[in-house]
């Protein structure tokens, strides 16, 4: 069984693994337990004009996203693109 080099940094780590297998060090590695945590939404209710919400849909059907994950994207995006000229 080969072992896992110890890593300088993460450079380091990417050239290794371009040029190695992990199937070959799968045994040298250990179960991560992982948590996350999901930073409460708050529900709010906005009224939109029946073709735009039609629009929406189509898009985000051809992204794979639902409507509401896409309309926040987008909020998310632009209140991004706004908080740069706030200072």
């Amino acid at each position: 069984m080969k072992k896992i080099p110890k890593f300088k940094t993460d450079e380091e780590a990417a050239r290794f693994w371009e040029t190695h297998s992990f199937e070959d060090y799968h045994r040298d590695t250990k179960e991560a337990e992982i948590g996350f945590v999901r930073r409460p939404k708050k529900t709010i209710a906005i009224r939109l004009d029946p073709d735009d919400i039609k629009k929406v849909e189509v898009i985000a059907e051809r992204k794979g996203l639902s409507y509401t994950a896409l309309l926040r994207m987008w909020i998310k995006e632009h209140l991004a693109k706004e908080s740069r000229h706030i200072a």
